[in-house]
């Protein structure tokens, strides 16, 4: 049985009441609020494994709500699903952009957001391969979804580590980016591969010197080579 704590952040009653009813007959914890202040009173007050937010709220959009669990501490690999019925690519693209790790469009089935969520957490809370590797001094382990740089932790979203994962698995071979879409996004994803981009971006900000590693490969997409970090 499910035990995971998700937060179901959503103005509309009957959609709350819809998705909150769907999660829990999943064996899922839930945290209801209506509004981006409740929300972040549940972040203040609970340990999550996931986050449903809606993008328009009439306080505090998602996105907002997103961002500050990005510069928090204890919410900052917390996955991050919106709800929005803008699924222009701009609007997924910031919303990526600010950490988040997936799009559901409303209307929505909720057999199909419990299906997202259970793949989520699935990579989430379970083990990936038990192997480390380091590169300098970058420390990758990716069975507990950790990365160290000097030996300071580096903060990476869950889709950032994703795309990390997949990268490094491949041994060096280039992994094409709607290999990396289908992988990390899911098959059933509205996003497109701007959305792989805009991930990449954001992991080379975040491994600094060691962004060389994650080399483009042209006309395909990427791959993991950690001997272009001394070049």
């Amino acid at each position: 049985m499910a035990t995971e704590r998700i937060l179901v952040l959503e103005d509309d009653p009957d959609i709350l009441d819809l998705t909150v009813h769907a999660l829990r007959k999943a064996g899922y914890r839930t945290f209801a609020a209506r509004t981006g202040s409740e929300a972040l009173s549940i972040l203040s007050d609970e340990r999550l494994e996931l986050a449903i937010l809606d993008v328009m709220l009439p306080d505090l959009p998602g996105t907002e709500i997103c961002r500050r669990m990005r510069e928090s501490e204890r919410h900052r690999a917390v996955p991050v699903v919106f709800l929005t019925a803008r699924t222009e690519e701009h609007d997924r693209i910031y919303g990526f952009s600010v950490g988040g790790d997936d799009y559901v469009a409303k209307p929505f089935s909720p057999r199909e957001l419990v299906a997202r969520v259970q793949a989520i957490l699935r990579r989430t809370t379970g083990s990936i391969s038990g192997e480390r590797l380091r590169v300098g001094d970058l420390a990758v382990d990716l069975d507990r979804r950790q990365v160290h740089i000097g030996g300071s932790p580096v903060n990476l979203t869950f889709k950032e580590f994703e795309v990390l994962r997949a990268l490094v698995v491949a041994k060096g071979r280039a992994v094409e980016r709607l290999h990396l879409l289908e992988e990390v996004w899911g098959m059933e994803s509205t996003s497109g591969p701007r959305s792989v981009d805009v991930a990449i971006t954001r992991l080379r900000e975040k491994l600094g010197t060691y962004s060389k590693c994650v080399h483009t490969v042209t006309g395909l997409g990427y791959q993991w080579d950690p001997d272009r970090w001394e070049t």
